[in-house]
């Protein structure tokens, strides 16, 4: 059990690591004046993942806005994947949304599939009552859920992963909510990108006019590959960790798509949106994904190299011969070396 913090203004890092914060749950939303306030930005995503605290992201714009049905929770999925991803988010984890009032289960249900139409259902959660989540997860709506005590009269949702138990505790001068994770994965995160402002990727990339162009190799990395690269991995430097330097360009698959790929240094990148070349289990949804080497459209063009030069070695060769010969070899080593020197020499 992991104790976070949910709030609109936060506390100094600092403090919140003293009390042995883990997590901060925070916003996403539509923005405007009013919200500008509380929204979470790259800086404060990259600080907080920098001191060893997880985030777990919220989006929230107005109490009565899960009211507003289908099409208001296809708006505020697009949002909150956008806000997420461009504060380092990955792209696998979720994003609950949150039904800050009394209301019946039932009416927030259009809302909510209007979002997994976005994200996917495995990327749902909801922040609400203990009624609300118990209806959402009976009726499959979301996969993930933070209930809060309020309007739940003691009452505690199993299937919930964090529990808001506590409101309005003032923390460092700021106005904090207490939060507990009751199970290990809550769907939080942590920051892991990579950009020019880094001095070590400075070393090995430049900003090109498109996308940025490789010190080293000469080759150029852009669009969606360039934004895999530089979050690939979750830690470390990214993509130049765990990928290397770019050792092609990108190369057409055909496809009625566009598909292209980019050989790296320990990797060949797909962006492959209609996956009519490959697959990866768990990468269904995903548009830039690693192909395999050894088979199909990703392999290593060195194997290639290699099997040339082995066929080029082994031309005419009677395989017939060679196992004689292996075999005659092996009765000579009871001999002296001179006898499997001469077997050696000997042409076949």
């Amino acid at each position: 059990m992991a104790f976070g913090l949910d709030y609109v203004s936060g506390p100094p890092i600092a403090d919140m690591q003293a009390a042995k914060v883990a997590f901060v749950c925070r916003y996403l939303s539509e923005v405007n004046p009013a919200t500008q306030v509380k929204l979470l930005m790259p800086q404060e995503a990259r600080a907080l993942s920098a001191a060893g605290i997880s985030i777990v992201s919220n989006y929230e714009w107005y109490a009565n806005r899960p009211l507003e049905g289908y099409v208001a929770g296809v708006q505020d999925a697009q949002i909150a994947a956008s806000q997420h991803k461009a504060c380092g988010g990955p792209v696998d984890r979720p994003i609950y949304f949150s039904v800050d009032a009394d209301v019946a289960p039932v009416d927030v249900a259009k809302y909510f599939e209007g979002i997994a139409s976005v994200l996917g259902k495995g990327r749902v959660g909801a922040y609400g009552s203990y009624r609300v989540l118990e209806y959402l997860f009976n009726m499959g709506l979301i996969s993930w859920g933070w209930q809060t005590y309020a309007w739940s009269a003691g009452a505690w949702e199993p299937r919930a992963h964090i529990q808001q138990y506590l409101n309005g505790v003032s923390f460092s001068g700021h106005s904090v909510d207490y939060n507990r994770s009751v199970m290990p994965d809550f769907g939080q995160w942590r920051t892991a990108m990579i950009d020019l402002s880094n001095p070590t990727v400075a070393a090995y990339f430049e900003a090109a006019q498109v996308g940025w162009n490789c010190r080293q190799t000469g080759k150029n990395v852009h669009g969606e590959i360039l934004d895999f690269y530089i979050h690939f991995g979750g830690d470390a430097l990214c993509g130049l960790t765990y990928l290397g330097l770019p050792v092609s360009n990108e190369i057409a698959l055909g496809g009625s798509h566009g598909a292209v790929k980019q050989y790296y240094e320990n990797a060949c990148v797909f962006f492959d949106p209609a996956h009519e070349f490959d697959s990866r289990p768990g990468a269904s949804g995903a548009r830039v994904y690693l192909a395999h080497l050894y088979v199909g459209q990703g392999q290593d063009p060195e194997i290639a190299k290699l099997q040339a030069l082995l066929a080029q070695a082994t031309a005419g060769l009677d395989p017939a011969k060679v196992s004689s010969r292996l075999q005659a070899i092996g009765l000579a080593s009871h001999n002296n070396d001179q006898s499997i020197q001469a077997l050696i020499q000997e042409a076949l």
